[in-house]
């Protein structure tokens, strides 16, 4: 398997989630149940001021994973563990903000 390899510039913004489905029944009482197994890992990378060199290696990345469809492990700076994650959305984008630097944002799922 393939590791993303690139150290954000700010610091990471982690989410975790859960899904929990909730039922009322007809006298009042609710019922609540997890509907994962597991709560849901995300994060937010960003990079600043990359040369459009770096942008278009983490773009290529980016597209050998085919978006979110192919998985990848990630290393969290803010813990040291090694996620099995792959992209949030199928769709990469960049800012060219000055001659040959570029900033971007990508969001990490874990699965």
């Amino acid at each position: 398997m393939s590791e993303f390899t690139w150290t954000p510039d700010y610091t990471i913004a982690s989410d975790t989630e859960f899904k929990t489905q909730e039922s009322e029944f007809e006298n009042g009482v609710k019922q609540y149940r997890s509907i994962w197994s597991s709560a849901r890992r995300w994060w937010k990378l960003g990079f600043l001021k990359r040369t459009l060199t770096e942008m278009q290696a983490i773009q290529a990345f980016f597209e050998t994973k085919l978006g979110k469809a192919t998985s990848f492990t990630f290393t969290s700076s803010l813990n040291g563990v090694e996620y099995t994650v792959r992209f949030a959305k199928d769709k990469f984008s960049y800012d060219y903000v000055a001659y040959e630097q570029c900033d971007c944002e990508i969001q990490l799922v874990k699965d």
